[in-house]
Order: structure tokens, then C-alpha cells, then sequence
């Protein structure tokens, strides 16, 4: 290195550490997306993404992926449009429902203290939920718990009470649960869709 030189070898080699660790991931690239057209459309995008749900929806055998659009500012102060994590449906004849994730054990849901509680989950998607019961003698009109999938950061659910569908199972809706948690329970969704059917996520299951 040079006498004069105005950076250090290992100034240089930290530099150069950090821009390899910076470099986005392959579903981080995928999150957020350049978006080539006029002024015109750039402003009218903005705009209703700005003020109304915009959504972006692809379709493939019976499954259905609708991604929300986001707005979000860098660090630049620029707005770069961002994929949430998609709402997943499947078709049954001329229904469409909300892809149900089955899990091969029961799951028990979690009170705030982490203890288990007489509710396990059987089948979840984002909108709801199918319950066994267990050691209650009718299953509750609501609840609130959280549901730990593989034992990672439980998921805070706000339940109610749809209908009992058999003896010991009981339907719940989620969709009073807070937007926040539903957007994690949307994105474990979506790695469990992923590892159900990699033909469909062909790219990011490289």
C-alpha cells in the first residue's frame, strides 16, 4: 500500500467485508420491485397504492397468490414498491378458499405465560382456524392465544367461535387478530406452502 494512501489494508478489507454481508438475499430482491413505466402510471401507482389495497395476483394450476403492494421509503428518501406476503387460496370446483395448512401433529396453542392450553391446531390458513378440543367441555367463544409454530416466535391469534364441526373440533375466524400478526402468520404460511408444493416456488426454493 501506498505511503500517501488516505485508507488502511484493514479499513480497505472491512469495507470490503461489509459490502459482501450487505448483498440482499435472493427472496429479499424478490420483495421489493423496480417499476418501469411513464410518469404518468409511476404517479397514478403511487397514488392508489397510497390510498386504496392494490394487489398483485398470480395464478397456477388451482392455487391462487395474491401479493399486497406497499409504498415504503429507503434511505434516500425514494418510494420503492414492496410485496407483503401473499394472501395463498386453492380451488375446489367453482369454490375459492384460503389454502389450509394441515399439520402433521396437532399443535397446541399457547397462553401468555407459554403454558400449553386444551386447544390444539389441526389445519390453519391466514383467515382461520380448525381446532381440536381437548379436556373442555365445549369449545370457547373466543380466544385469545398464541400459536408457536415449530417452537419459533409465537404468533399472537384473536379467535371467534365460526361453528363445531365435529364432536371435538370447533372452526374459528382470525380475522380480528392484529394486522401485524397476521402478516407473520401469512409469511409461516407461505414457507409451509412452499415446502408442500416446491414445483410452484421453483426460483426460491433453489
Amino acid at each position: 500500500m501506498h505511503a500517501n494512501a488516505l485508507l488502511t489494508q484493514d479499513e480497505l478489507d472491512f469495507i470490503r467485508s461489509m459490502q459482501h454481508t450487505s448483498q440482499p438475499s435472493s427472496a429479499e430482491s424478490l420483495s421489493r420491485l423496480m417499476v418501469n413505466a411513464g410518469s404518468e402510471v409511476k404517479s397514478l401507482l403511487t397514488q392508489l397504492i397510497a390510498q386504496e389495497q392494490v394487489t398483485l395476483q398470480a395464478q397456477f394450476d388451482n392455487h391462487q397468490m395474491t401479493f399486497p403492494l406497499h409504498l415504503v421509503e429507503d434511505e434516500f428518501h425514494s418510494l420503492q414498491l414492496q410485496l407483503g406476503a401473499p394472501h395463498i387460496y386453492e380451488e375446489e370446483g367453482p369454490k375459492v378458499r384460503p389454502w389450509r395448512l394441515t399439520l402433521s401433529k396437532p399443535q397446541a396453542l399457547e397462553d401468555e405465560l407459554g403454558l400449553s392450553t386444551g386447544l390444539w391446531v389441526r389445519e390453519i390458513s391466514f383467515k382461520g382456524v380448525l381446532l381440536e378440543v381437548r379436556d373442555q367441555p365445549k369449545p370457547p367463544s373466543s380466544f385469545d392465544l398464541w400459536f408457536a409454530p415449530d417452537h419459533g416466535t409465537p404468533i399472537a391469534l384473536h379467535g371467534v367461535l365460526q361453528r363445531r364441526t365435529g364432536r371435538n373440533l370447533a372452526a374459528y375466524n382470525l380475522s380480528g387478530s392484529q394486522a401485524s400478526e397476521i402478516e407473520r402468520l401469512r409469511e409461516y404460511i407461505l414457507q409451509a406452502h412452499r415446502q408442500a408444493h416446491p414445483e410452484l416456488h421453483p426460483q426460491l426454493s433453489k
